[in-house]
């Protein structure tokens, strides 16, 4: 039979997660952390509990179908399983459809050896592929879709990282929210309200100013990851607050706000606005600057902070979006999830919404 995480007998409205996974290998340990992680932040999860083989393949089809987003968790022995393999295909299905939003997980492999089919995982498939030889359409739709899903952004945790399953955890779950407030943004727009309390910027009109205490900023409660303080510069009559990174594995910086306030028609840009400090090293992963404007296409820059102007106040931009007549809410993200190594070096001032000349 198939069993749902969610229970028996009710089916939660919110958008529904599906953990696509090798259960041999990771439902004791790995799963049996991720899950519980997701569902203590009110998300809602489907996991394959008995993995029962051919009868209850087309049910777990539709409980793809069900979902908005397909945790593809990649681990050595991921390419030894037909039944990973087939719902895999099942969410490079839904993806290409736009009805699924795919976030592939590197479990102690690299993403290379996922991407290439190098090692231990290449050879696994390859005689997987053997053994279903006379099944030439099912081989070639694993083909396919290992040729395609482990190409989206992603979030590896390589065999010799530093950080803990826990900490690694901890970033899938910011991910998995940060997706939803996006899919739940857009639901809103279409006669589904879900209240979201934000504080509001200063706004003119014109632009809306918000203060580092303005955005929420991942791990801001603990001061062994970052700092706030009031810094004194010549431009500024008054001392500015900004949050000082100190030791983060990942960067989350996140601002909502409500577009009714703005002049209806005018372009505005979002921009971050940030400093890099000579000691901010290399990370090993670019990092994102992204909009999210409910009924538009997600707006996505990645670069490094190494390769900006040092010791001054930079301006990055997330994106841009037409100004509506009717009230809506866009979210903006200034994030790094990737990073095997603590990072420092980085200090947020605030963000800026303004007309685009």
């Amino acid at each position: 039979m198939e069993a749902s995480s969610c229970g028996i007998g009710w089916r939660s409205t919110r958008p529904q997660v599906f953990i696509n996974f090798r259960g041999q290998e990771l439902r004791r340990g790995f799963i049996g952390f991720l899950e519980p992680a997701l569902k203590n932040e009110n998300i809602n999860v489907f996991i394959d509990e008995l993995e029962l083989r051919g009868r209850d393949l087309q049910n777990l089809f539709v409980r793809i179908k069900e979902s908005k987003i397909a945790l593809v968790i990649f681990s050595n022995d991921y390419a030894n399983s037909e039944w990973c393999l087939d719902e895999l295909a099942k969410i490079k299905e839904c993806m290409d459809l736009g009805n699924l939003y795919v976030i592939p997980i590197f479990y102690k492999i690299e993403p290379s050896v996922v991407k290439h089919l190098q090692g231990y995982f290449g050879e696994s498939f390859m005689n997987l592929k053997s053994r279903y030889s006379h099944d030439l359409e099912r081989t070639q739709k694993w083909e396919e879709a290992l040729a395609s899903v482990p190409q989206k952004f992603g979030l590896p945790f390589p065999e010799n990282s530093d950080r803990t399953d826990w900490d690694f955890i901890k970033s899938i779950v910011v991910e998995v929210k940060r997706v939803l407030e996006h899919i739940q943004g857009n639901s809103n727009q279409r006669g589904q309200p879900q209240p979201i309390q934000i504080q509001q910027p200063d706004v003119n009109f014109q632009r809306a100013m918000f203060s580092v205490r303005q955005l929420k900023i991942s791990g801001s409660h603990n001061a062994r990851y970052w700092t706030f303080e009031s810094i004194y510069e010549p431009s500024n009559e008054e001392a500015i607050e900004v949050a000082k990174m100190k030791r983060c594995y990942y960067l989350e910086v996140c601002g909502k706000f409500d577009t009714k306030e703005l002049i209806y028609g005018t372009r505005y840009e979002v921009v971050f606005v940030v400093k890099v400090e000579d000691t901010m090293t290399r990370w090993n992963n670019p990092a994102t600057a992204q909009l999210m404007v409910p009924d538009n296409s997600l707006q996505e820059r990645e670069f490094q902070f190494v390769d900006l102007i040092k010791n001054e106040w930079i301006e990055i931009q997330a994106g841009v979006f037409d100004a509506q007549p009717h009230k809506e809410k866009i979210a903006f993200y200034l994030y790094q999830h990737q990073s095997n190594i603590r990072m420092t070096g980085l200090l947020v001032r605030g963000a800026i919404i303004r007309p685009l000349e």
